[in-house]
């Protein structure tokens, strides 16, 4: 009983392929004793009505320490017993039980609350229906291929689950996304390297340019995505490795178009120098929490490349001037809102002062840069089905 596996248990009660039948067990060991049927149930101090009950299925509440004790004396298994027991259950007290096995997989793996306000649950309070609505998204037809196919694979090498529900759900949705889309080019660091150096001058675009780059980097073998920002992940971006190819998610987190660029860089930053460490968790999150102090060069490494310290230097001056921000972002071919989001953070870093709130009327809307993208909002039929949508966009044509 020590080792008695609850879950497998209840997975069990449901596969009715034993044709073992309890009360002909009870007949032959009676016979075998050479006592009869009265005498067995005084001996194990169980009431007639009682065992009857455990046998038809019509106890709604089998008192454990009998099923124990029968198990005992009809020489089973105890944990078979128990499934023999609960498969002789009514439809009701099944129904039960199933219910109870599903609330439990809802309450461990989502927020159901916070998805809910998101928008990915429609409101109601049926288990059935929210378990349906899970497997549906993701692709599976039971709980168990859900814990089987997307759990244990994902964390098999981190060997750990996020405390907040909702970067789990986030962190396998961009999983299970990567998975359908299956880019089929391999990976080509040195084709990575030529076009990281070409793709700064593409920030210029805000319609098209990630557009344009994230096709180039699928065709280098690196799958990039966009999956809207869940509140509490603090989560900008993340590195994954999808049969040892480097898969980029990005986010929408800060609403801010410059933001979107920076954490492309810093994740292929990852994907460059960092990629042991991705390989050894099958994947990085680039969020609050710098576990592999990888960090910080993968942020000076996006700086560097959009806008160094120098050249906060020199348009810190004239950063009240339009005209000459436009001109200078146009001489270092980048969109005019990163000098603005750069030259904040230079402030707040070199002198401790905050700008954040400043120049957002230069700042255009993320949505128009990710659109083309198809990125994955939640309100989504399947990962299917986004992913599909997400794999035509990086088709040739």
């Amino acid at each position: 009983m020590k080792n008695l596996n609850v879950d497998q248990l209840l997975q069990d009660i449901f596969k009715d392929d034993s044709d073992f039948n309890i009360r002909d067990r009870f007949e032959e060991k009676i016979a075998e004793y050479g006592i009869s049927k009265t005498k067995a149930l005084k001996l194990l101090n169980v009431d007639k009505d009682v065992f009857e009950e455990i046998l038809d299925g019509s106890a709604k509440q089998p008192n454990l320490i009998h099923v124990v004790k029968i198990a005992e004396f009809l020489d089973v298994d105890v944990q078979e017993f128990i499934k023999m027991v609960l498969r002789n259950q009514n439809p009701e007290n099944i129904a039960s039980i199933d219910r109870a096995r599903k609330l439990k997989f809802l309450m461990k793996n989502f927020d159901v609350k916070g998805l809910t306000k998101r928008g990915f649950f429609d409101g109601g309070e049926e288990v059935d229906e929210l378990v349906q609505k899970v497997l549906t998204y993701f692709g599976y037809d039971s709980i168990s291929d859900f814990e089987s196919q997307l759990i244990e694979p994902l964390y098999s090498r981190s060997k750990r689950q996020f405390s907040d529900k909702m970067k789990d759900f986030w962190v396998r949705s961009a999983y299970q996304t990567f998975r359908l889309i299956d880019n089929p080019n391999p990976f080509d660091r040195n084709r990575l390297k030529d076009t990281i150096v070409k793709m700064k001058p593409y920030s210029q675009d805000v319609n098209n340019g990630l557009y344009i780059v994230s096709r180039a980097l699928f065709n280098a073998g690196v799958t990039v995505i966009f999956q809207d920002y869940l509140d509490t992940t603090h989560v900008r971006g993340a590195t994954f490795n999808i049969k040892d190819k480097p898969c980029i998610v990005i986010t929408d987190y800060l609403k801010r178009y410059p933001t979107l660029w920076f954490t492309l860089l810093h994740e292929l930053h990852h994907v460059l120098f960092d990629y042991e460490t991705v390989v050894s968790n099958n994947f990085h999150l680039s969020d609050d929490q710098d576990l592999f102090l990888i960090e910080e060069k993968a942020n000076s490494f996006a700086r560097d490349y959009f806008l160094p310290v120098d050249g906060f230097h020199y348009i810190k001056n004239y950063i009240n001037n339009p005209y000459v921000v436009e001109r200078f972002a146009k001489e270092n071919e980048i969109h005019p809102s990163m000098v603005y989001s750069f030259y904040s953070w230079y402030q707040k870093d070199l002198y401790n002062k905050n700008f954040f709130g400043a120049f957002k009327e230069f700042y255009p809307p993320c949505k128009s840069a990710v659109s083309r993208l198809n990125p994955i909002s939640w309100n989504e039929e399947s990962i299917k089905v986004a992913s599909d949508k997400i794999k035509a966009v990086f088709e040739l044509k």
